[in-house]
């Protein structure tokens, strides 16, 4: 009972979705042409190419997820020892910075 604008909404809001299904859908496709070409059946070939898929799939996106918790950790450090350098900063606001109004 799902639909294409389903998906095409858990592409545009999960973070490594996309990479993670792009990344699959190339290795599983490259392993299923080798296999064909290896003299194996059609058949043989696609089963190593959907397992290559979802292995390489789930990988992918397991990584970009530590990868991006990673990064944000590192800013929030950053953040952190900026705050404690300089009394006048209250925490990182995810705002613009503020405007100066001596340049007006």
């Amino acid at each position: 009972a799902h639909s294409f604008k389903d998906l095409r909404n858990v592409l545009s809001t999960e973070p490594c979705a996309r990479e993670g299904l792009l990344y699959g859908i190339g290795v599983g496709a490259t392993v299923a042409v080798l296999r064909v070409f290896k003299g194996r059946s059609f058949v043989n070939a696609g089963n190593w190419g959907f397992l290559s898929f979802a292995l390489v799939a789930v990988a992918a996106k397991k990584l970009c997820h530590f990868q991006y918790a990673h990064q944000s950790a590192k800013l929030n450090t950053l953040f952190e020892m900026q705050s404690k350098n300089s009394p006048n900063v209250k925490g990182f606001q995810h705002s613009a910075p503020p405007k100066d109004n001596d340049a007006e």
